[in-house]
């Protein structure tokens, strides 16, 4: 293409410098003998060319020349197939105008002469500009080439980046689904757990039953039994949880030589009952909504039927401190259950669920212990203290450890259980023992 359009900057020359020349003999005739019609000055746009014999092309050819505007490329009309085609039109044009330059020297006639060569020097003035114009087109492609691949290169990171990015959220999908997977596991084992060691509600309290010590023994020791159960169901859930339990045993009871490692669970205990049977508020055991709470199967309906009720307030608050946040986020991976409760509400879970039964039998037996007149003392019995079977309970069976009387048995290495004492009625606490020294 470039060699064409040299080629015909060399006729523009030629041409340029032919028609300056005028000789009135030096153009073709037509091969008929006439005068062929020569186009005027002021008919330049609409001529026709009659039987032209030298160009088979300019035959009953119409020529409607248009000076070519150089514009700057844009758009599809300035493509370089556009170019092309007009290249082609200019060209045919260029034939037929240096036609009606011959035409014009026979006979010879200046003021045609003229319009003719005006008219070649404006079909060669437009080839030039369509060489120009696909000069530039070529060199603002190669001038966009940086650019494009930059963008090109851009756009390629980014796609790796959103890949990347792909690749880690499915990597996400597949660890939920594996962490989704393992807590549906651990929830049925958690529920065969509960369903075990779940006790059935006795019914304790009917209408006009006097409340006795008896009858706060027998309280106590349902009080006592949910709360060894529960520490059963945390005790396993740090298992699951991958808790150091030694280390944990040892934080709550420090320096303990247990006489077995199984022991170790008792420490455990003692934390849970000493944090459901201490530091209370009196009012939460007022016996206002006490049968409400108490006649109910399910202790969780209780609390939904009692909102704002002084054993709804017990749970809220001993809920939180049994169950340490960091606990609670190894056990379930979140803290969705404590927000809630922090927020005045219950979850509907398993695991609170089995608290709330835990607690009412708690809650009951504080009420009760806060009935009597004077009311029911709760006692520790401190590490060191020697052991007394009037006021003491072993967790453990110590028969086989030869102790054949008091004096020469075990101290208390520390309360599992707080005993109660009514008036002269006692309920004893129960407590670990270790050996002399030990």
């Amino acid at each position: 293409m470039e060699e064409s359009f040299h080629t015909s900057k060399n006729k523009s020359k030629i041409f340029h410098h032919f028609s300056k020349l005028r000789k009135p003999r030096s153009a073709g005739f037509s091969p008929s003998g006439e005068n062929p019609k020569l186009i005027q000055h002021s008919q330049i746009e609409s001529y026709e060319n009659e039987d032209v014999g030298y160009c088979d092309d300019s035959r009953d050819r119409k020529v409607h020349p248009h000076p070519f505007e150089y514009v700057h490329l844009a758009g599809s009309e300035h493509s370089e197939e556009a170019i092309v085609s007009k290249l082609f039109d200019s060209i045919s044009a260029l034939k037929s105008a240096y036609g009606q330059l011959q035409q014009a020297h026979i006979p010879y006639e200046s003021q045609k002469i003229r319009a003719a060569d005006h008219l070649v020097e404006s079909e060669l003035l437009s080839i030039s500009k369509l060489k120009n114009s696909y000069i530039q087109m070529r060199r603002n492609r190669t001038e966009a080439l940086p650019s494009l691949h930059i963008e090109i290169e851009e756009h390629k990171e980014l796609e790796r980046v959103q890949k990347c990015a792909l690749m880690a959220k499915d990597s996400d999908i597949l660890d939920l689904r594996s962490k989704i997977k393992l807590v549906i596991e651990r929830n049925k084992e958690l529920e065969a757990l509960i369903n075990k060691t779940q006790l059935p509600e006795v019914e304790l309290f009917e209408t006009n039953q006097e409340w006795t010590p008896q009858l706060f023994s027998k309280v106590f020791m349902l009080a006592s039994k949910s709360i060894h159960d529960f520490t059963k169901l945390l005790i396993y859930l740090m298992k699951a949880s991958s808790w150091d339990l030694d280390l944990a045993a040892n934080a709550i009871c420090n320096s303990i030589a247990y006489t077995e490692r199984s022991h170790k669970k008792f420490a455990f205990e003692a934390f849970l009952s000493h944090v459901m049977l201490g530091g209370t508020h009196d009012e939460w055991f007022k016996p206002c909504h006490f049968e409400q709470v108490m006649h109910l199967v399910d202790p969780f309906d209780a609390l939904m039927q009692e909102p704002d009720s002084e054993f709804w307030r017990f749970c809220r608050s001993k809920y939180l401190d049994a169950v340490p946040s960091k606990m609670e986020a190894s056990f379930f991976d979140n803290l969705d259950q404590r927000s809630l409760v922090l927020s005045g509400g219950h979850p509907r879970t398993l695991f609170y669920k089995s608290f709330v039964r835990m607690a009412r039998r708690v809650w009951a037996l504080q009420v009760m212990a806060h009935s009597f007149i004077p009311k029911a003392e709760a006692f520790y019995c401190k590490r060191g203290t020697k052991f007394s079977k009037q006021y003491m309970e072993s967790v453990v069976n110590t028969s086989h450890l030869v102790m054949p009387t008091e004096e020469l048995g075990f101290d208390v290495a520390f309360t599992v259980m707080p005993g109660f004492s009514i008036g002269s009625h006692i309920n004893r606490c129960k407590v670990y023992l270790c050996r002399i020294g030990s």
